[in-house]
């Protein structure tokens, strides 16, 4: 029988501009762009580590 990976989902939410959408593009990406375009919309990303050596999945 095969392990899931559990799932975490994240909301960030906050005033336009701010730079939510940056912060979570450094964090799943290791990236970061001085001259990103505020999002419209939504916007998902996903990132896979390990907790205590177990392996989970965040959808931010």
């Amino acid at each position: 029988m095969q392990n899931r990976i559990p799932i975490f989902k994240v909301a960030t939410i906050g005033e336009g501009g701010v730079g939510k959408t940056s912060i979570v593009v450094r964090y799943t990406e290791d990236k970061f762009d001085d001259d990103m375009r505020m999002t419209i919309g939504v916007n998902f990303a996903t990132k896979q580590l390990k907790v205590h050596g177990d392996p989970l999945k965040l959808t931010i």
